[in-house]
């Protein structure tokens, strides 16, 4: 599976894929939206508890999540 293009595809294609390959990408929905990939939900929690804050117009934590992209919707 391209990981990368599906989270593309889910996300839209102004959000910026910064790193890594896996089914679980990390967002940071703020000014510069974005998206890491994970190929464990825990790789991808624990680079969540490690951002402060993703730039200098990041909305908090609070708004940063983990999506599985194996999930079907």
């Amino acid at each position: 599976m391209d990981w990368k293009a599906k989270a593309t595809r889910l996300l839209g294609n102004r959000t910026l894929h910064l790193q890594g390959d896996g089914q679980f990408a990390l967002v940071t929905p703020c000014r510069t939206r974005a998206f890491s990939l994970w190929p464990t939900r825990a790789e991808a929690e624990q680079a969540m508890n490690r951002i402060m804050a993703c730039g200098g117009d990041c909305h908090g934590g609070s708004f940063h999540y983990i999506a599985d992209l194996g999930k079907r919707i």
